[in-house]
C-alpha cells in the first residue's frame, strides 16, 4: 500500500519537475499596434461588462425592494434588509429573472456607453 501511494505521489509530482529543467522565455509587452482597434475595444467593453454586473445587480435588487416596499404602502414586513427588515422576502423565480435581466441590460448600456462617450478622445 505504500508502494502505491509513493508511486502516486510521483506521478502527481512529475508535471513539476519539467518546470525546474527548462527556463521560461522573458516577458515582452504587447505593442501598440499588435491588435486591432475593434480588439481593443472589445475587451475594454467585455472589462466594463463584466465589471459593472455586481454593481448593477445591487443596484437592482435594491430598487426591487424599494418598489415593492413602497408599492405596498411601506409594510415593515416587505421593507429592504438595508432599511432594518431581519428577514429577507423570497423572491418568485420571475421576480429574479426580472433582476438579473435588468442588471444584466444595464451593464451593457454602461458598456456601451462608455464606448459611445470615449470614441471622440479614441480617434
Amino acid at each position: 500500500m505504500r508502494l502505491i501511494s509513493v508511486l502516486i505521489i510521483l506521478l502527481l509530482m512529475f508535471p513539476f519537475f519539467s518546470i525546474f529543467g527548462e527556463s521560461l522565455p522573458d516577458y515582452e509587452p504587447y505593442e501598440e499596434k499588435e491588435f486591432p482597434k475593434w480588439a481593443r475595444d472589445l475587451r475594454r467593453g467585455e472589462i466594463i461588462f463584466f465589471g459593472t454586473i455586481p454593481f448593477t445587480f445591487f443596484i437592482s435588487s435594491f430598487s426591487f425592494d424599494l418598489y415593492r416596499y413602497a408599492s405596498n404602502n411601506f409594510d415593515p414586513d416587505l421593507a429592504p434588509v438595508l432599511l432594518g427588515n431581519t428577514t429577507p422576502i423570497i423572491l418568485t423565480n420571475n421576480e429574479k429573472l426580472q433582476i438579473i435581466t435588468f442588471s444584466v441590460s444595464f451593464s451593457f448600456i454602461l458598456s456601451v456607453l462608455d464606448y459611445l462617450l470615449g470614441k471622440p478622445w479614441n480617434e
